[in-house]
């Protein structure tokens, strides 16, 4: 249920275009907010260094569980979205968390990134 909008006290055309700028502006931060929600459930992250829920081998796993076409389009729309979009993602969201390499159109997962990697345990501690 959407809730009821006053008037605004002034009618003029700056008033209007303010009103456009900002739901503009609304609608990018939610779209970024989608994107990062996306990201992190597509890759199994949450934070940098905490690491990944899935395993290397999971997450290739999923990309073999679809038809390799659409993983590629998936990639493409990603890098769409950042071309568009990035200057107001941090940058750890702007490219994959995986490594990958794409052979023969077939996507193959590498290692996960260094800034999502769990901290290495400290030594002589």
């Amino acid at each position: 249920m959407a809730l009821p909008v006053p008037d605004a006290p002034d009618n003029s055309a700056i008033e209007f275009a303010r009103n456009i700028i900002l739901r503009a502006n609304q609608a990018t931060e939610n779209v970024g907010r989608e994107y990062i929600a996306s990201y992190q459930s597509t890759w199994g992250v949450s934070e940098p260094g905490k690491g990944s829920q899935f395993t290397q081998q999971f997450m290739q796993d999923i990309v073999n569980a679809m038809p390799q076409s659409t993983a590629l389009l998936l990639l493409q729309m990603g890098e769409r979205f950042v071309a568009t979009y990035g200057d107001g993602l941090p940058e750890h969201f702007r490219s994959p968390a995986w490594n990958y390499t794409i052979v023969n159109n077939t996507i193959i997962i590498g290692t996960l990134k260094t800034v999502w990697e769990l901290p290495a345990d400290p030594v002589g501690v």
